[in-house]
């Protein structure tokens, strides 16, 4: 196998444990040590061996070590063991086609086909692993001299998006796979490579679409686009990237393809989500016909986000105007405007403006903070040295605060949780202060009641909230508001960065978390004197021994929806992740 491969298949076979896929730490047992056949195995000797003989006439051994982040046991090695029968000789296999054909074997058909299909999804990983990290050696000089001249806020946010994307992400093992991307187009189209490339445009009869708003300035005309400039008063323009034109079948009557492309793009970390070159102000989200973290997330555009995501644009901001505690804190960008041409996903897109206040900042997305610089640094402490005089701790004291203050008065106070995972997180400096960027929030989550009774208006958020489009967004109690914080702010944003500090010998990993259980009491402690009941949270995060945790493996790749009973493949979990936050484990 290749190093690629290799790493591809540790990142499955340890995530397979994590999700307790195919009850593989359900119905397995840990054992010591193998009773024969120690010498076939010819890597060092592993803390611990997962035995796993429910999966057929095979007897599985997995090495594994001890671990209290996210899993209790953790795979050690692409390699296994395998006992074709009681009493056979070991063999020595390895490699996430034979992991996942000998774990699917005793499936219906179905499932089978869905653990198939994913071995393509890793075979992509692996490839695209590759070249990702071929493109990072290629452009590593660049990099260096680039971060040192960056002066407007724009190429900082773009450095960091590209920075970010030579990192996988923390827990979806084949992250790294753009399905539907070939060589060519990771190339072309990938923030990896940082490309630029200009949009293609349709041209839409105005009684087939719907505006939200009037188009920007930036917008092209239509001679622009090489239509005649008749077409204005009939048609609209909507931006297309070049590869969904190149996947469209043929176009429904009333949609003419322009014959000239226009406005230069670069890609930002979500790939579909465009930076204008020439409007540094102006990001455009479109419909892309590919899909990452799981064969299930095509990354169209469903035109209830589009509503939904300036619902909680309009709501947050309000909030922040309102509250004297979130003022200074957040800032989110302007997502009015939005087209689409009735429930056609690939007909759709968002336009994303950020605001004069922020283009005074440095906006870095959460994503970037562990990425590895190329003097072999994380990009965080950099980040201390510019803001904190090179104090590492002093960094993430300002960081954590911040995320626990408006995440938690959000979810205690007002009952909304965000979906702001490490792509959509951003954080923004200026001078000594730091805030949020917020953005993308049409997939968070609200307790209607809660935040009806917090607002300012009761009686107009009652009738806001019935504007929502997307139903899942309404939940009955807190605790698919303490699985959203947990997974999200607690686990990605904060964890993550906290075990690539630890990595990097930046602070001592339980003196990090004990820090982060201090800032967290001392916030709770803050929401009790302003009236907030923090009862709830406290038990959830601090009494608990196990957490929530996202089942993005099986619920984006290996499981049918049937069988997962997800209505929304990304809000899957298990109750499996040690609790860090809990007195147990500090004082271990």
């Amino acid at each position: 196998m290749s190093l690629s491969q290799s790493y591809i298949c540790q990142r499955i076979i340890d995530t397979c444990l994590r999700e307790n896929v195919c009850e593989l730490m359900s119905q397995g047992s840990v054992i010591k040590q193998l009773a024969s056949d120690k010498d076939i195995w010819p890597e060092a000797q592993p803390q611990a061996w997962l035995e796993v003989s429910h999966l057929g006439t095979k007897t599985l051994y997995i090495p594994l070590t001890p671990s209290d982040y996210m899993q209790e046991w953790r795979a050690v090695s692409p390699a296994w063991l395998t006992q074709e029968v009681p009493g056979a000789s070991l063999s020595y296999v390895k490699g996430y086609r034979h992991w996942l054909e000998t774990l699917s074997s005793g499936l219906t058909q179905e499932e089978r086909a869905l653990f198939s299909r994913y071995i393509h999804e890793a075979d992509c990983a692996s490839e695209q692993d590759l070249l990702c990290r071929q493109a990072y050696q290629q452009q590593k000089q660049g990099l260096s001299a680039e971060f040192t001249n960056m002066s407007d806020w724009h190429h900082q946010l773009l450095f960091g998006d590209q920075l970010a994307a030579y990192l996988d992400h923390p827990y979806y093992p084949t992250a790294r796979a753009k399905v539907g991307f070939d060589a060519d187009a990771l190339t072309r189209y990938a923030p990896e490579f940082a490309p630029r490339f200009e949009l293609n445009w349709l041209a839409i009869e105005k009684s087939l679409v719907s505006l939200t708003s009037t188009t920007p300035d930036c917008w092209p005309s239509f001679s622009d686009v090489g239509l005649d400039i008749g077409y204005t008063q009939s048609h609209q323009l909507f931006p297309l990237h070049p590869l969904t034109l190149a996947g469209l079948p043929e176009l429904p009557l009333g949609i003419l393809i322009a014959p000239k492309s226009a406005i230069t793009v670069q890609p930002t970390l979500s790939v579909r989500t465009l930076a204008l070159v020439d409007f540094p102000g102006v990001h455009i989200k479109v419909p892309l016909m590919m899909a990452t973290l799981g064969a299930k997330n095509i990354r169209s555009i469903k035109p209830s986000t589009i509503y939904d995501g300036h619902w909680f644009e309009q709501t947050l901001t309000e909030l922040a105007e309102n509250d004297p505690q979130l003022t200074p804190l957040f800032e989110h960008v302007d997502e009015q405007h939005g087209g689409h041409m009735g429930e056609r996903k690939e007909f759709a897109y968002i336009v994303r403006s950020y605001p004069l206040s922020m283009q005074d900042k440095h906006l870095v997305a959460v994503a970037a903070l562990a990425s590895e610089m190329p003097d072999g640094r994380l990009y965080l402490s950099h980040l201390a040295d510019s803001y904190y005089g090179g104090d590492s701790q002093a960094w993430l004291t300002q960081y954590l605060s911040l995320l626990l203050k408006v995440h938690l008065r959000l979810w205690l106070k007002y009952g909304i949780a965000l979906e702001s995972n490490q792509q959509n997180a951003v954080i923004a400096y200026k001078n000594s202060s730091l805030s949020l960027v917020m953005k993308d929030n049409d997939s968070a989550r609200l307790l209607a009641r809660r935040y009806q009774q917090s607002a300012q208006h009761p009686q107009r958020a009652e009738q806001r909230v019935t504007s929502l489009l997307d139903r899942r967004i309404l939940v009955e109690d807190d605790e698919a508001l303490a699985q959203m914080f947990t997974t999200i702010t607690l686990q990605l944003d904060i964890a993550a960065i906290i075990e690539a500090m630890a990595s990097k010998n930046l602070g001592d990993r339980k003196t990090m978390y004990r820090h982060l259980r201090q800032l967290l009491l001392a916030e709770l402690d803050a929401l009790d004197r302003d009236g907030v009941d923090t009862e709830y949270a406290r038990h959830y995060l601090l009494g608990q021994t196990y957490l929530p945790i996202k089942y993005l493996l099986s619920s984006g790749s290996l499981l049918s929806k049937a069988s997962s009973g997800a209505s929304d493949v990304n809000k899957f979990y298990g109750h499996t992740a040690p609790n860090f936050l809990s007195e147990r484990f500090l004082c271990e």
